[in-house]
């Protein structure tokens, strides 16, 4: 993140606001952000292509502002989301009703 924020600040009239790292995403996606929309485009063109000291090759482009790059663990989620569902519900049937909200039964 330090060596393509200090590589970014090269670049005549960049100023980076600020960079996002998915640092657990398998392609080592990160999102940088630029005051000037002019700077993205000289860095678009300056990175693309470019292959990095550790031999893995850039792939610049624009971001689309909507695009998540967050890796999740899907099965895992569902797995908790179900156990709180669960756990409220038991929650749920085991709260006594206020009377005002009990079922009244004429004879």
């Amino acid at each position: 993140e330090k060596e393509v924020h200090a590589e970014c600040e090269e670049i005549e009239g960049a100023t980076v606001e600020k960079i996002t790292v998915f640092s657990k995403h398998p392609a080592g996606v990160m999102i940088v952000k630029f005051t000037m929309p002019n700077a993205a485009s000289d860095a678009v063109n300056k990175f693309n292509g470019k292959v990095r000291a550790n031999g893995r090759k850039v792939e610049a482009s624009y971001w689309d502002g909507v695009t998540d790059y967050t890796c999740r663990n899907v099965e895992k989620e569902e797995k908790e989301a179900d156990k709180r569902l669960d756990a409220f519900g038991d929650w749920l049937e085991n709260q006594e009703l206020p009377e005002e909200f009990k079922l009244k039964v004429e004879e």
